[in-house]
């Protein structure tokens, strides 16, 4: 796998997170040509700002780097918020915003790249899903965890319509990861939380983004609709 991503397209939101910020350096440092996306603006390389929820900018953009191209080999769904409000206080619209960040623009950019990968019979989609989409949670609100439950049969969904042209669509669900997002609940909680681990250790972003380059590469060929737990035993589904 080392040499595999050599001169594909991938295609990354959400870069200017922990986990998309490392995906996007490690495809890039197996050769890919990378091009990437945040509400944020990031100094590198193939870069476009926006907002990844807006079906304009999303057409804009992977229009964008397919008239560049002419490909798009791999797409990583990395653009995520993670606010903590409780249930009793989450408005209409802080639920429209985080569903917005982390389901619609999932569905929209992967609307958008389906259809280059289908007509080039070929291609990987990898979601970022959560362990809290699968139990509801721990110290993260219910609009975040709603939101990734829903990314998991989104995934499925694209898997289907894929397969007959030799399209994937996979997800990876961390569990507790030692990142901003992560360890935003603050040291109390997240020392609680590791001493749930069955490892007993938050997991790292490195261990995140190994199966991520997985499930975009051959060697993931015959998998596809499943969703990878990465949880240190916190859940053994």
């Amino acid at each position: 796998m080392a040499d595999e991503f050599s001169g594909k397209v991938v295609v990354i939101t959400g870069t200017a997170g922990d986990i998309g910020r490392q995906v996007a350096r490690t495809f890039g440092d197996r050769g890919a040509e990378v091009y990437q996306t945040d509400i944020r603006e990031l100094d590198v390389p193939n870069f476009t700002s926006g907002d990844i929820s807006s079906p304009e900018f999303v057409s804009d953009w992977i229009t964008k780097v397919v008239d560049e191209t002419g490909r798009i080999d791999v797409l990583v769904n990395s653009a995520a918020i993670c606010p903590r409000t409780p249930l009793m206080q989450i408005t209409a619209d802080q639920w429209d915003q985080v569903l917005g960040v982390n389901l619609r623009s999932t569905f929209l950019v992967s609307q958008a790249v389906m259809k280059t990968m289908l007509a080039q019979e070929d291609g990987a989609i990898v979601n970022l899903a959560s362990l809290a989409g699968k139990i509801g949670g721990i110290a993260v609100g219910a609009h975040y965890s709603a939101s990734k439950t829903a990314i998991t049969g989104l995934t499925k969904a694209l898997a289907r319509i894929g397969a007959p042209c030799g399209v994937r669509a996979n997800a990876v669900a961390p569990g507790i990861i030692d990142n901003a997002m992560g360890t935003s609940a603050g040291p109390e909680a997240v020392e609680k939380q590791r001493q749930s681990i069955p490892m007993q250790r938050l997991g790292s972003v490195d261990e995140v983004v190994q199966p991520i380059l997985f499930l975009a590469s051959s060697a993931a060929s015959y998998v596809t609709g499943t969703t990878l737990d990465i949880n240190g035993g916190m859940l053994m589904d």
